[in-house]
Formats: structure tokens, sequence, C-alpha cells
């Protein structure tokens, strides 16, 4: 409940900050209905807040794997993986920074983060089209370091080749499924962020934010 420029904070035993006041202003517990409203708008806020710390750890994994890509690929300049760990980082900490956004109920969080996941698709899937049309096919190099292998009977270079399509195409499959899915989930979350703010007032926004941080 808002009195004067103040709202109401809980603690464990709720009381109401008056920010016009002095520190020492006089403080009163919540009343049932409040304590109510709080309820149902936590109830509401469980959701975004589930979203948003699967966006966290999300995000921390794909920076850590980009940071680890930089770390292998740079030595070599190998400038696809490099290019590939620094999309990762980057959406990596697009996505950090836009969970806690989405944490507080920012209603352009879902959808910024759904783009991140785009993005990230893009790059992983361009990888493997490159992989299975313009990059050295595996079986060829080798068949250069192996030399004569079919005097043993086996077409090694076939065989590399098989297994690099599957490689590529797997990657690209399992990209679609997962950086696909979670743009999908994270838009899905526009609706909830709606109706929450539409539904919960201002300053039990900002109790429900003050317990979040």
């Amino acid at each position: 409940r808002r009195i004067g420029q103040g709202h109401w904070l809980p603690s464990q035993s709720a009381v109401v900050i008056d920010s016009s006041a002095s520190p020492n202003a006089a403080a009163a517990p919540l009343s049932a209905a409040d304590r109510a409203l709080l309820a149902a708008a936590a109830q509401l806020h469980r959701p975004i807040a589930r979203a948003a710390k699967l966006g966290l750890g999300n995000g921390m994994g794909y920076a850590v794997f980009g940071g680890l890509s930089l770390l292998y690929a740079l030595p070599s300049w190998d400038l696809i993986g490099i290019a590939i760990g620094a999309v990762l980082l980057g959406v990596g900490l697009h996505e950090r920074a836009q969970s806690k956004c989405l944490l507080q109920a920012d209603a352009n969080a879902p959808s910024r983060l759904a783009s991140g996941e785009l993005v990230l698709l893009g790059a992983i899937v361009t990888y493997g089209v490159l992989g299975l049309t313009v990059l050295p096919a595996a079986g060829d190099r080798i068949a250069q370091q192996l030399g004569g292998a079919q005097a043993l009977g086996i077409d090694i270079q076939q065989l590399a080749n098989s297994v690099s399509i599957v490689w590529y195409a797997t990657i690209i499959a399992v990209a679609l499924l997962y950086q696909g899915g979670m743009a999908r989930y994270f838009l899905k979350r526009r609706a909830e962020v709606a109706r929450y703010r539409a539904q919960v007032p201002a300053w039990a926004r900002e109790v429900l934010d003050t317990i979040a941080k």
C-alpha cells in the first residue's frame, strides 16, 4: 500500500518505509488485503522468476563455453572457432543481463532473450552448413595423413567423410531444437510478464523486485 511517497516493504515483521519521512518514522503492519495481494503477486511472478533463473544459468554456460572456445582458437588463429567463441560469449553475457531484466518483469526482456537465442542459432547453423559444403572434408585430411589405408581393406576417407556429415548435421539439428526451443520458451513469457504488470500494482511490484534482488 502506498503511503505518501513510500511503499510497504516486507521483513520478518512487515513494515512500511516512507522515503519522505525520517529514518525513525513509525512502522505499521500490512493489512490482510495487502498480504493477500502480495501473495497473489508472488504467484504470478513465480514463472517469470523461473524463466529468469534458467536464462541466467543458460547464459553462464554460453559465456564459459565461448571463453574456452576463444582460448583454444586464438593461438592458431582459427577464424571460425574465434567467430563461434565470440558469438557464444556475447550471447551468454547478453542473456545474463536480460535475464536480470526479466526478473524485474521488464516487458521487453523476453523478446531480447529470444533474439539472443536466434542469433546463436543462426551462427551455429551457418557453421554446420559451411562444414557440410565449404570446409575441407575430414576424410581428405585423414587420407593424406594415413596414405595407403586402402591396403587394409578400409576406405578411411569415405568413413571419415560420413562421420563428418553426421557430425555437422547433428550440430544443426541440436541447435534447431535447443536454441529454437529456448527462443520459443522466452517468447511465451511475454504473456506472463504482461499479465503480471497489468494485475499487480506498482507498489507490490517494487516489493517483489526488492525481494528478488
